[in-house]
């Protein structure tokens, strides 16, 4: 009798895991708390940078008006369920243009953001970001969610040269 107790405490305990993450991407107002771009998931720590086993690229760092850049997310190991990056003027800190919506993934134009549609797992997901009517260079910053309490933030997309 315990030990089908137990087992059913522990089923539930990761049913309410996988329920908890935030199934339709992150709230908007990740844009503008005192740590943009990390996730308020019950007092958890983002992870060590030198333990992000996900890769994060940008086609380019430099834009013209009319530019379109992706930035890919993907784990070569493993899947990730979720992401918010944001596009940002490395001088100023601002955000600048803006992420199309796909079917992975929602935009929130008035922060430059994107985040996940649902907490799927994923292999690979691409961003399309939209250059605003000017020139200069961009860089894109942001977290992936491999689940609720695992992910890694102020992560920042690598361009291959």
């Amino acid at each position: 009798m315990a030990i089908k107790a137990i087992c059913t405490l522990v089923t539930l305990f990761f049913i309410f895991e996988n329920c908890r993450a935030f199934p339709n991407g992150g709230p908007i107002d990740a844009c503008v708390k005192a740590q943009p771009n990390r996730p308020n998931h019950g007092g958890t720590q983002p992870q060590p940078e030198n333990t992000n086993p996900f890769i994060v690229e940008a086609s380019n760092d430099y834009y013209r008006p009319g530019d379109k850049i992706t930035v890919t997310i993907r784990g070569p190991k493993s899947a990730f369920k979720g992401f918010f990056f944001q596009g940002r003027d490395p001088k100023t800190q601002e955000w600048i243009g803006v992420f199309e919506t796909n079917p992975d993934a929602k935009s929130y134009a008035e922060c430059s953001a994107s985040t996940h549609t649902d907490n799927d797992p994923k292999k690979s997901v691409t961003l399309l970001w939209h250059a605003p009517d000017a020139t200069g260079s961009v860089y894109f910053v942001g977290t992936v969610l491999e689940n609720y309490r695992t992910y890694w933030s102020d992560v920042v997309a690598r361009v291959p040269q």
